[in-house]
Order: C-alpha cells, then sequence, then structure tokens
C-alpha cells in the first residue's frame, strides 16, 4: 500500500481548494492587467480620435438689406445679425473702413448664408451668426457648399479690418488668429503703418 503522502507527492497539482481558488483570482488578476496594457497601448498608438462635436442646427438663406455697423448686418427675414468670431475696431476711422469694406462685399440684395451662434441668454444685443457669401450657382438643394462660399468674417480679419473676439470661443477662433497675426505682420488694415 502506497502511503497518501507519496501519494500526493505523485500528483503533479495536489492542493486544497483553498489554493485553487488562490490560484484561480490570480491567474484572473494577470489576465485583466495583462488586457488593460495591451488596450491602452493600442489606445495610445491608434489614430487619434477627435472629440465629439455638437452638429449645429441647419443654417439658413436670407438677403441683405443694408450694414447696420462696422460687424453688423441687416437681413430681411433675421433683423440685425452681428458677425461671430469678431469684434468691433475701436477707432471711428477704422468703423468706418470696415462698413465700407462690408458695404462692398455684401451690397443690399446679396444673397446669404448664416447659421446663428448659440448665447446663454439674451443679452438685448444682436445674435451672433456666422455669414457666408452664397456663391452665384449654389444650388438651394443638398449641403451648403462651405468649400466654395466666402466667410464674411474671415475676409474682414485677413483684410486687418476687425481684430479676432478673443472674449467668445468660436468654431474658426484659432484660424482667424493666424489671418490676425499674418494681417499685423504685413501692415494691413488696422495694423497700417502710419504715413509719414
Amino acid at each position: 500500500m502506497v502511503n497518501s503522502a507519496e501519494e500526493a507527492s505523485r500528483r503533479p497539482f495536489a492542493a486544497t481548494s483553498t489554493q485553487r481558488r488562490l490560484l484561480w483570482a490570480l491567474l484572473l488578476v494577470a489576465w485583466t492587467a495583462m488586457s488593460l496594457a495591451v488596450w491602452e497601448f493600442f489606445q495610445t498608438h491608434a489614430a487619434p480620435r477627435f472629440p465629439r462635436v455638437k452638429l449645429k442646427p441647419h443654417g439658413a438663406f436670407d438677403a441683405v438689406e443694408e450694414i447696420a455697423g462696422p460687424v453688423s448686418v441687416r437681413l430681411r427675414r433675421m433683423g440685425v445679425v452681428r458677425l461671430a468670431g469678431v469684434s468691433e475696431p475701436e477707432e471711428a476711422a477704422a468703423r468706418d473702413r470696415a462698413a465700407a469694406f462690408l458695404r462692398r462685399l455684401l451690397p443690399g440684395g446679396a444673397e446669404v448664408y448664416l447659421e446663428l451662434e448659440p448665447r446663454a441668454q439674451d443679452d438685448g444685443t444682436p445674435p451672433r451668426a456666422t455669414v457666408y457669401l452664397v456663391p452665384e450657382q449654389a444650388a438651394r438643394t443638398g449641403p451648403f457648399p462651405y468649400a466654395e462660399a466666402r466667410l464674411v468674417a474671415r475676409a474682414m480679419v485677413q483684410e486687418g479690418l476687425a481684430r479676432v473676439d478673443a472674449d467668445r470661443p468660436y468654431r474658426y477662433q484659432a484660424e482667424f488668429l493666424l489671418l490676425e497675426d499674418d494681417a499685423r505682420r504685413h501692415g494691413r488694415g488696422l495694423w497700417g503703418r502710419p504715413s509719414p
């Protein structure tokens, strides 16, 4: 007859139920840690994920009635809207130049496409809107041709006629800041070099 101690030593994994449970727990922890490490590796080396963007409501077509200020436009249906992303120049001469530029760019009757910017509360000021000059052959059906349209506020910043509104976040703010820097470096508009 074989001794029970010898028999236990011959079995390769002779363990008590507590030891088996401990072994399974260690294997589970090791597998979980390895899975998390692999997940982290793929997350850091995968293509970057962009933050989820809230889609804006569809814009609307409208027509210009008149220029209401250096960064404001009166439209037939919407009334007065202020161009989003830019602030009004401080000096009277600069305001006049900005309004004259807007009159040339947006003559009465010009068709525009606008998207109202969200605002937390009604503060009594005109709503801010992203205003595009509609290309002549733009169709009213299907998606709006953003690539062919001219963003009015972008044109003003590019010409140095308006400063970027740094107080309110705006979707084109980074691009506008680059255009403002370019206008400053080349002495356009507000940053024109004074004549001797």
